[in-house]
């Protein structure tokens, strides 16, 4: 894993809002993606304070590594790009909802990175966060490398 190319990968991507806001899937959340809770709470107009922010930050992503090293796949990921992937996806989607990527999975754990990334493209999960997440983690894993060639 290489956590400043993942730190930096999921401020870019989640971007930073100091005010709770509902997400494409209607959950409230704040920071870089963190998800507000109790859901029934309305947090309508909440604003936090950047140190906040980062410690759920900083949270979230140890979190989201800590559930991923624990996965079937994580012993086949081969460099820091395919962790960082792994770890990014559990970040953002949760680890139930990845654990539903029964094809992608099985797809990593046999080290078919072109199935696993094609299995991630293809998903309803690349449509919601868009083409250039999708894509940036789909050829982390396709690769094994970053987009800067590392």
């Amino acid at each position: 894993m290489n956590h400043d190319r993942l730190l930096a990968d999921i401020e870019q991507a989640e971007g930073f809002r100091r005010i709770a806001y509902r997400d494409t899937l209607g959950n409230w959340t704040a920071g870089y993606g963190h998800l507000l809770t109790p859901q029934t709470d309305d947090w309508t107009g909440k604003e936090f304070d950047r140190p906040t922010i980062e410690q759920w930050l900083s949270q979230d992503i140890e979190a989201a590594a800590v559930q991923a090293q624990k996965l079937g796949e994580w012993a086949v990921l081969d460099t820091d790009a395919r962790e960082n992937a792994v770890i990014e996806l559990v970040f953002n989607m949760g680890l139930g909802h990845w654990r539903e990527f029964v094809l992608s999975r099985a797809a990593l754990q046999q080290k078919n990175w072109t199935r696993a990334s094609t299995q991630l493209l293809n998903s309803t999960w690349a449509r919601q966060v868009g083409e250039r997440r999708s894509t940036r983690i789909a050829n982390y894993i396709l690769t094994g490398v970053f987009d800067n060639g590392t």
